[in-house]
This record gives structure tokens, C-alpha cells and sequence, in this order.
């Protein structure tokens, strides 16, 4: 490299999967990297609080696997020696689309059977393979250093103690995931608020992993799609499992807005038998429980429009779920979080990242997801109750030539190869409709042709265990064991906001709230974490200077896995006061929801306290 295109340091924050593929393809490029990671990460291939998605289906598609091993040699070997699958695609894998079973032609693609766990580890461990790598673990970023024009650092915060900093980095790359605070930090910088996109069907998700009843029938099935049918005019229900590791399947079932699956026993397998297809349940009631059921719902495509800003400060580049978040029924997310690595390594390549430089790689970084941001969003858009802009000419022209390749793929190679080289994210729309395609369109059935399953896949073996299923099959837990923990971490999220308002940090609170929260409190309504920070740092200044709140949680109750309600009996205790009185004890409500792992306050309401009602 010549030195002019060297950067002494660069921060990646976010040590997910899109952060640790950031942070590689800078290895060339950069001295120093430090990824900033929230969590406290673990020797192995185990879930992290931090990634809530990680208990369910992902695919890993034959692109982004490839780009992955682009970026760190090896990986590809690395995820099969931890016992990852190759699926062909579609030889070894069981379609039911929209008009039925697909035919198995044979096919160059392929996705990795294994779980998001295994699949980080392997990356997490390939990238520390580089001496001027490293992860500074339980830290988190709360805001950007220097102004409008050049981002020259990021200010970090030690979750375990408290402590902060303020960290020089060259390159400041934001890889936080979904929850990404980017735009709130560019605007305290004095930037322009970045314009989003934002198509949500409502989908939510109810995943565990099961043992086959036998390694055979594992084998015969390593892949299982059940999707739905967007003609019906009905929510859609959908069923996806997969072969990973250990010889074990994960499964997927989901909903979108109308039709959830339930998280308990009975709803689960019930759920699964209302699939368009019975082949799911049936596998599904005769393989063994290995995991609990885990629910999961921000699922929206979310696309934050960087690449539009007439003003960006140099120094700072925004990736992966931080800039464009897909649906991830589609297994799109770490396949194009690798495609956008590849990119942004090309572009490090080209030349010196100065003003202009900076622009063009965001943009590139961006254009990179494109593909997968129009498929995902072109189908969400399709079901009843899904809310984002309306469906354009283009759009409809672009469902209508996915109906045609969907039916045609069903019965002709050509048209099947050109279907997965787009799921998989291998070929633009615009090669993958070319002329040999197009060609097979105009020859394929003007309706749908029904096929019935394989033969080799008809015919499934009686159950071989009469094993009945409990609560400490999985991890040694216990659901009642689990609820005391996320109790506890609800209580902890309180704590954290009265510890900030005993340092009058309004900033500190404000991030306990999440970014829509509302608060009502003596009387007054604030709305949005930024108001409710800026108007609890004025009252800080003035009435509430020197003041603390004190309180006990008198109950705390979950509403599912990532809902919560707790009701406080405490106290504002001004400069001067010392206890609770009857005059200014107070009652509280705290409606909280899990975002990204954390508890933050979803609405905030507190009363005078009186003993009783008048009657």
C-alpha cells in the first residue's frame, strides 16, 4: 500500500457480524483496529444477549460465504470443520413456493446449514488472527467526536464500571445493528436528520432447535422452505428449518401482522400444522426438543438513506443493519453485510479516502445491499397490514416478473438457476432477466404446474422415542429460572436511570429510554429520547439540581420475551430532603420493552401516591 492510503487507527463499532466483516476488510488498509463490542463475548460458539436474532434460522448464502472467506481465508473450511452443511441449491433443498413444490435441478449455489452462534465465532476468530486486531468487550459508543465536517473520534462508555472515554480514531465505522444512534449523533454534530425508509409487514418469529429422529432423516431433509402466498389476500404463515451443527435442526416458524406464532407447546406444533404444507409438523412432532421456544419481532426493512446527504463529515462511514435492515425471513442480512465488506475493501483499495473518497465508499457500501433491500421489500409489500410507501409502477412490474420466474422456475433449469442466483444474492436483477431467461419465460406454463414431493422424501420413519419433553431438556434452565433473570434485568434498567439522575446526566438517562418513549411525569408530557433528555438537563439546572431519586420496584411483570411492566413506589428527594414522605411519595409505571439485548423504557407515567380510592 502506498502511505498516503494508510489510516493509522480505525474504530469499528459493534462486534456483531457485520461489524467483524467491516473490521476485516480493513486489515489491509489500517495500523490499528478496535472493534468496540457491548457485550462480554464467549470462548465459543454460543448466543450472546446482545444478538436476540441469534436463536433463530439464518442463511448463509453461497455469496456471502464466499466474500467472507475473501476477507479472512479459511472461513469456508473453518464453519465445515465445526460441522456447518453445504445445502445445494436447489438439488438438496425442499421449496414449497407460492404454486407449489419446486423441482430439484441441479445447481452451482449453495447455503451453509449452521447457526448465527457458529458462524460468528468462526469470523470472530478468524479476524483476531491479526495481531493489530483486537475487541474491547462490555463498551459501548454514546456519542461521535469532532464536528460537521470531520468525525475524528468516538467518546466510549465502560459498561461494567461506568467509566468514560474518549477514543482518536482516523476511521469511526458504526456496525451497531439495528438500534444504531448515527443519526442522533450526526445531528449533535450539526448535520442534516439522514431521510429513511421504512416497509414493515409486522412479521414475528418462533424458533427452537430439535434433534431428527434419526441421523438419516436429517440428512433427507437439510433444507425445508414452507413460504407464503402473498394472491391469498390472508397474513402469511411461513416454516423454514435447517440442518446446522451437531446433527441438530433449527426452526423457524413465522407470521406476519395477524397471524404470530405462539411461544408455548401446544401453539408451536399447532402453528406449524396450519403451514400450507403438513411435511414441517410431521418432522416437527417426531424430532426431540433441544433448545426453548424463542420469540422474536423487530423484523421491519429499514433503510436510513446516508448515501442522500448533500453533507457528510469525512471520517466516518455507517455499515451493515446501521444503514439497511432486511426482514430476515429472506436470509439476506449477513450475506449482504459481506457483499457490502467486499465493497468497502475495493474501495479502501482505490485511492485515499478524503471528502470525496468518503462519499463514494458510503454510497458503494449502500449500493451493495441494494439488490437484497428490493427483494425484501418488493415481497413485504404484497401482504394485508404492511405499512411503508405505496407499491410504485416499477415495483409491481418487478412483483409481476417474480410471479412469472416463481412459476416457471417450478419446471424449467433455466428459469430455476436464475431464480437462486438472485435469492442467493449471486447476479443484479438485471443480468439474472437476460436473455437466455427470458426466453424460458416465454416458453414456461401460462399457469402454475403442481409437483408432488420426491420420492425419497415421502414415506417419513414412526417415531423411534417416547421421550416426553421438560423444561430442563434445554441448557439446564428453566423457564421460571430464566423469567427471575430478565426480571432482574428489567430492575437493573431502572437502577441504570436512577443512577444518572443522582449524577444529573440527562444524556445517561435519556439512553435508557428508547428512541420513541414517552414520559409523563408531574403533570408534563415529553416525547422522544431526545426531548426527554433535553428537558430533564434543563430541569437539572433549575428546580431538580441536587436532587436523587430513591424508590422500590413493587412488581415487575413480563409480557412475553421482550415486554415488560414494572410499578415503582418511590420518591423525587430534592437538595435538602432526606426521606419519603406522604406529601411527595409517588407512585410509578415503567412499560419497557428488549431492544437489541437491553431493557429500555418504552413509557413512563408517575402519580401522587394515596393509600385508597374515595368511594
Amino acid at each position: 500500500m502506498k502511505g498516503s492510503r494508510r489510516l493509522g487507527s480505525a474504530l469499528v463499532l459493534g462486534g456483531g457480524m457485520a461489524g467483524l466483516l467491516a473490521a476485516a476488510a480493513l486489515v489491509e488498509y489500517v495500523d490499528t483496529i478496535t472493534v468496540v463490542e457491548r457485550d462480554r463475548l464467549p470462548d465459543g460458539p454460543e448466543v450472546r444477549k446482545g444478538v436476540p436474532q441469534g436463536r433463530h434460522l439464518h442463511g448463509l448464502q453461497s455469496s456471502g460465504v464466499q466474500a467472507m472467506d475473501t476477507l479472512l481465508p479459511g472461513t469456508m473450511e473453518g464453519l465445515f470443520a465445526a460441522g456447518a452443511h453445504r445445502v445445494a441449491m436447489p438439488t438438496q433443498a425442499l421449496f414449497y413456493g407460492p404454486h407449489g413444490w419446486m423441482r430439484q435441478y441441479p445447481g452451482e449455489h449453495f447455503t451453509v446449514g449452521a447457526s448465527r452462534a457458529l458462524a460468528e465465532h468462526i469470523v470472530r476468530r478468524a479476524l483476531l488472527g491479526h495481531a493489530h486486531v483486537r475487541i474491547l468487550e462490555g463498551a459501548e459508543a454514546t456519542g461521535l467526536m469532532g464536528d460537521a465536517g470531520r468525525v475524528s473520534g468516538a467518546h466510549i462508555r465502560h459498561r461494567g464500571t461506568g467509566a468514560r472515554e474518549s477514543v482518536d480514531a482516523d476511521l469511526v465505522i458504526d456496525a451497531t445493528g439495528r438500534g444504531s444512534r448515527a443519526p442522533q449523533w450526526l445531528s449533535e454534530l450539526g448535520l442534516p436528520e439522514v431521510p429513511a425508509t421504512v416497509v414493515d409487514a409486522g412479521l414475528a418469529y418462533a424458533s427452537r432447535v430439535i434433534r431428527p429422529p434419526d441421523e438419516a432423516t436429517g440428512r433427507r431433509f437439510p433444507l425445508i422452505a414452507l413460504q407464503g402466498d402473498p394472491r391469498s389476500g390472508a397474513p402469511a404463515r411461513i416454516g423454514g428449518m435447517m440442518l446446522i451443527e451437531d446433527g441438530t435442526w433449527m426452526v423457524t416458524l413465522a407470521g406476519t401482522r395477524g397471524a404470530h406464532p405462539p411461544l408455548d407447546e401446544e401453539g408451536f406444533l399447532r402453528f406449524a400444522q396450519t403451514l400450507r404444507h403438513p411435511l414441517m409438523s410431521e418432522l416437527i412432532s417426531q424430532g426431540t426438543p433441544m433448545s426453548r421456544i424463542s420469540g422474536f419481532q423487530n423484523t421491519a426493512n429499514h433503510r436510513r438513506h446516508y448515501d442522500k446527504l448533500r453533507t457528510r463529515p469525512t471520517g466516518f462511514l455507517v455499515f451493515g443493519d446501521a444503514t439497511t435492515t432486511f426482514n430476515p425471513l429472506y436470509g439476506q442480512g449477513v450475506t449482504a453485510a459481506a457483499l457490502s465488506a467486499v465493497t468497502l475493501r475495493e474501495e479502501l483499495a482505490r485511492g485515499p479516502l478524503d471528502e470525496e473518497g468518503y462519499g463514494r465508499t458510503q454510497e458503494a457500501v449502500i449500493r451493495a445491499t441494494d439488490i437484497a433491500w428490493a427483494m425484501a421489500s418488493n415481497e413485504d409489500l404484497r401482504y394485508p397490514g404492511t405499512t411503508g410507501p405505496a407499491p410504485t409502477a416499477r415495483r409491481k412490474v418487478l412483483q409481476r416478473c417474480s410471479d412469472r420466474l416463481r412459476i416457471t422456475a417450478a419446471c424449467d433449469p433455466v428459469a430455476s438457476q436464475a431464480l437462486f442466483k438472485a435469492l442467493t444474492l449471486t447476479t443484479p436483477p438485471r443480468e439474472v432477466f437476460n436473455a437466455r431467461t427470458l426466453r424460458a419465460l416465454l416458453r414456461g406454463p401460462r399457469h402454475p404446474a403442481r409437483y408432488d414431493l420426491p420420492p425419497e422424501h415421502t414415506g417419513l420413519p414412526a417415531p423411534t422415542t417416547n421421550e416426553t419433553y421438560t423444561d430442563e431438556t434445554y441448557e439446564g434452565r428453566t423457564p421460571m429460572v430464566e423469567s427471575e433473570t430478565e426480571k432482574k434485568a428489567v430492575v437493573a434498567a431502572l437502577e441504570r436511570l436512577g443512577a444518572a439522575w443522582s449524577e444529573l446526566d440527562a444524556r445517561a438517562l435519556g439512553e435508557v429510554f428508547t428512541d420513541d418513549a414517552t414520559m409523563i411525569a408531574f403533570g408534563y408530557l415529553r416525547k422522544g429520547r431526545d426531548e426527554i433528555a433535553t428537558r430533564m438537563g434543563e430541569a437539572f439546572q433549575g428546580p431538580y439540581q441536587g436532587s436523587r431519586i430513591v424508590g422500590d420496584v413493587l412488581e415487575v411483570r413480563l409480557l412475553g420475551d421482550s415486554a415488560a411492566v414494572a410499578v415503582v413506589r418511590g420518591a423525587v428527594l430534592t437538595a435538602g430532603e432526606t426521606e419519603v414522605t406522604a406529601e411527595n411519595a409517588i407512585r410509578s409505571t415503567w412499560t419497557l420493552v428488549k431492544q437489541d439485548g437491553e431493557w429500555r423504557v418504552a413509557a413512563y407515567h408517575n402519580s401522587p401516591a394515596k393509600e385508597d380510592m374515595p368511594v
